[in-house]
């Protein structure tokens, strides 16, 4: 936490309300050339009644307000936890909002006074000599409480600079002197540096891969605590429990109170689950793109036709106007959880091997859910014009079944390469690069694509190097499909919830109930929103 930098923050604002202090009747003088003398707030207290003493109380409590915030930050100190400094940060900034709208209260204050003393009576004139010279007294005043040199106070009273103008040029110097005078310092907490170890070692312990230079320095020394360790040391218990009464009091203690210790197991297995997962690779990442959701509302995805085909200029110069043609499907993020419990027996058997193997299949079990969500409801799903991806209409569907071989999947090429943009104008590129299939037909597309030596020109492999072959189980029977690349174009969008890239954990302890709660959530989208890129053929 860098508590210098509020510091710092707090100096500057501390000046600006400093600056900002200069009452109004002595800036609307010199700025505007008009007198104010005593005398003068006399005869001008007829028009604006309580002036004076409204403005000198707001001005009050805005002082009392700046003593308050200074007051705020000398409250933290180096050894204070996070979560202290934060709630003292937090009043500190209410003071300021409240600061900044008493601010904008006097500031409205002084317009509606100013506009009242220029529809007053003029009763006294103040000469030239004297305006110039209660403009340099304030210039001087200002530049001087900002730290300014000689030299710049000196040239803005020479070059009749305006008061507001100056004030400005104050508040940015004293910002920058803030800034240079004030380096960062970034205080460690160790009980958050600890934490962190903790989680660490115990990922690495519940099945998260280790890197290649192994756990961190910090982590080592934990590496054989389990899960009893961590809650005692949470807790603050000496000593080892002696008996499983002991145990579970410790656990309990630990996961009822402000503990370090639901924070520390919930990280580590969200950290596992999150390795796992990455190391999942489900088939339908290699044919959609990722676009993330900004929130749950349903997205549209437009489809923008072609630039406008260009036309060659006549003699008068003029250049003729296109259009885009739009169409748009809509795609929208979901979410998903599913939680299961952990036994007080396990937890008392501080068995992390059982957690272990809960989580083992965790990071897959997403994987596979995405899959099948995707070719549940994505592949073949409706689009805006009413028909699915593949369909007759959209000719992007063989007319009758045929197995996979030189003929048919050259067939399903040219069909692509023929695709029309919205605006009817050839692709420039369509050609497939994956051909995927089912369990049934996978080794017929591997045999299609199998690079073998020919023994005459006829016999060549054309579509050796040209296709990959991929398969899933969620493709049943003989149907098979060829894709492009889906950096070139593609049908389908998938995507998460932005923040929330990956599936997390949250450990809780129902009321009731033995053991703890333990709750897998994720947010996850996908949907169709083309036809031109994909051909599919029934299969034999």
């Amino acid at each position: 936490m860098k508590i210098s930098n509020v510091l710092a923050v707090a100096c500057t604002l501390a000046f600006a309300v400093l600056l900002f202090s200069v009452s109004a009747p002595d800036v609307f003088a010199a700025s505007h050339h008009v007198s104010a003398p005593a005398s003068w707030f006399g005869d001008i207290s007829s028009h604006i009644p309580h002036f004076a003493a409204t403005v000198a109380a707001m001005r009050a409590d805005l002082d009392k307000l700046t003593q308050r915030a200074a007051a705020k930050i000398e409250e933290l100190k180096d050894d204070m936890s996070p979560e202290a400094a934060r709630a003292i940060a937090k009043e500190h900034a209410d003071i300021l909002a409240e600061a900044e709208t008493l601010r904008g209260e006097i500031k409205t204050k002084e317009d509606e006074e100013a506009a009242a003393i220029r529809n007053a009576p003029a009763t006294a004139t103040q000469t030239p000599e004297a305006i110039a010279a209660t403009r340099a007294a304030d210039i001087l005043d200002m530049g001087t409480r900002a730290g300014m040199e000689t030299a710049a106070i000196q040239e803005a009273i020479r070059t009749n600079v305006g008061i507001d103008a100056f004030r400005a040029q104050a508040f940015d110097h004293m910002a920058s002197r803030t800034a240079q005078t004030s380096p960062s310092r970034v205080v460690t907490d160790e009980a958050e540096t600890r934490r962190n170890a903790r989680i660490e070692a115990l990922a690495y312990r519940l099945g998260a891969p280790l890197p290649a230079a192994g756990p961190s320095g910090a982590a080592r020394g934990y590496m054989s605590d389990g899960l009893v360790a961590i809650a005692a040391e949470a807790v603050g218990y000496r000593g080892f429990p002696r008996n499983a009464r002991e145990v579970e009091d410790i656990l309990t203690r630990a996961a009822h109170t402000t503990s370090d210790f639901p924070a520390i197991l919930e990280g580590s297995i969200n950290r596992t689950l999150e390795a796992r997962y990455a190391l999942a690779q489900p088939t339908y990442r290699r044919i959609a793109r990722q676009r993330n959701f900004r929130d749950f509302r349903p997205h549209t995805s437009l489809k923008t036709g072609d630039f406008p085909m260009l036309k060659q200029v006549l003699e008068d110069g003029e250049i003729k106007y296109g259009t885009l043609t739009e169409g748009k499907e809509t795609l929208q993020v979901l979410s998903y959880a599913r939680a299961i419990a952990v036994s007080r027996q396990l937890m008392i058997n501080d068995d992390l091997g059982a957690i272990q193997d809960m989580l083992s299949s965790y990071g897959s079990t997403v994987a596979l859910f995405e899959e099948i969500t995707f070719y549940s409801s994505a592949l073949n799903a409706k689009l805006a014009d009413g028909q699915t991806v593949f369909h007759a209409s959209h000719n992007n569907l063989a007319g009758a079944g045929a197995a996979i071989d030189v003929t048919t999947v050259s067939n399903g090429r040219a069909a692509m390469a023929k695709q029309k943009s919205l605006d009817d104008n050839p692709l420039l590129s369509n050609s497939p690069s994956i051909i995927l299939t089912g369990p049934d037909t996978i080794t017929a597309a591997e045999m299609l694509v199998a690079s073998i030596t020919p023994a005459t020109a006829q016999t060549v492999n054309i579509f050796s190097g040209r296709l990959t072959p991929i398969d899933t189980a969620q493709i049943a029977g003989n149907p098979w499909y060829l894709f492009p690349n889906p950096e070139a174009g593609s049908n389908y969008r998938w995507g998460y919830l932005e923040g929330y890239e990956a599936p997390r954990v949250r450990i809780e302890n129902p009321f009731g109930r033995q053991g703890m709660a333990m709750s897998v959530e994720h947010d996850f989208g996908c949907g169709a929103v083309d036809y031109r890129f994909g051909w599919k053929n029934p299969g034999a």
